[in-house]
């Protein structure tokens, strides 16, 4: 098992049982590594979390989808 440094984004800092959870999560995605949480507090996401780990980018921030949402709608205003 290799550790795999994982970029983790949130608006505040995580507590261990969120840790796990993401460590978990990720686990299903490649079960032979071994995770590390590199984390990061950025207010400006507002809630949800980012996740970079090599070239993925999982972004559930609730920023990203109030933009989402703004495009969709300005896309069926014009």
């Amino acid at each position: 098992m290799k550790n795999e440094v994982v970029r983790v984004i949130t608006p505040f800092p995580l507590i261990e049982e969120q840790k796990e959870i993401i460590k978990k999560h990720l686990s299903r995605l490649s079960p032979q590594e071994d995770f590390v949480l590199q984390e990061e507090v950025d207010p400006s996401i507002l809630g949800g979390v980012i996740i970079i780990w090599e070239e993925m980018l999982i972004d559930c921030s609730v920023k990203t989808q109030l933009q989402k949402i703004k495009e969709r709608i300005l896309k069926e205003v014009s």
